[in-house]
């Protein structure tokens, strides 16, 4: 059970729903920082301890392509691939929602369903995360961490 979890209406509720009404393989919630805080589908197919510190980093680069154009940052990003696309949004500042679904699904209703979890999301840990005291969760250790393991995925064999 995620930490945030508030009976109907926790994390795995609202990401499990994403899943249910987009058709979606999989959803990650991630920190800016590269850790993922809950996910919902199948994930069996995924290291999502990757996918959370990769997403994290393409969000960073991101961020400096938009202020090169004059933007403050982008809020969605969507990478296309053959028969699986991922489509990653920002929750507030802090946290990113990524989804992995199949060609045959709609990008249309993905964003839709996007949209309205991303809400859902944004409430929800805006009633149960204090403001006053935001946690730090990008330890030295996990950052070395995520280091070496963006190494090894990355190694020529």
């Amino acid at each position: 059970m995620s930490q945030h979890e508030d009976g109907g209406n926790g994390l795995k509720s609202i990401l499990s729903g994403l899943i249910r009404n987009s058709g979606a393989l999989t959803t990650i919630l991630v920190t800016k920082e590269g850790v993922s805080i809950d996910e919902a589908g199948d994930t069996s197919y995924l290291n999502t301890t990757a996918m959370a510190a990769l997403v994290a980093g393409m969000f960073s680069a991101t961020r400096e392509v938009a202020r090169l154009v004059g933007e403050k940052q982008f809020s969605i990003l969507l990478q296309q691939g053959e028969t699986r696309h991922i489509h990653i949004s920002l929750i507030g500042v802090s946290r990113m929602m990524v989804i992995v679904f199949e060609d045959y699904q709609r990008i249309g209703l993905v964003r839709h369903e996007a949209r309205k979890a991303a809400e859902a999301i944004a409430s929800l840990l805006d009633r149960t995360e204090s403001p006053e005291k935001p946690e730090s969760i990008a330890t030295a250790q996990f950052k070395e961490y995520a280091l070496n393991l963006i190494d090894r995925i990355f190694e020529t064999k």
